[in-house]
């Protein structure tokens, strides 16, 4: 793998990470977010595999493009 293959996977894994933590945790949100609940565990670990798999298709097309 090239660098730059390897930054976009390592973005992409934390953008999954905060992802979760932001859906699951709102105290960790902006104050006026922070009044909506939490998203449940089911919810929250979608969300966080949507961005993974959007960003795995991302280094996937850039792999190709080279």
């Amino acid at each position: 793998m090239e660098v730059d293959q390897i930054l976009l996977t390592l973005i992409g894994a934390s953008a999954s990470f905060v992802t979760f933590c932001l859906m699951r945790f709102p105290q960790t949100r902006r104050a006026q977010f922070q009044q909506y609940g939490p998203f449940s565990l089911t919810a929250s670990f979608f969300g966080a595999l949507t961005i993974l798999f959007i960003s795995a298709l991302t280094v996937c097309a850039q792999v190709v493009w080279h």
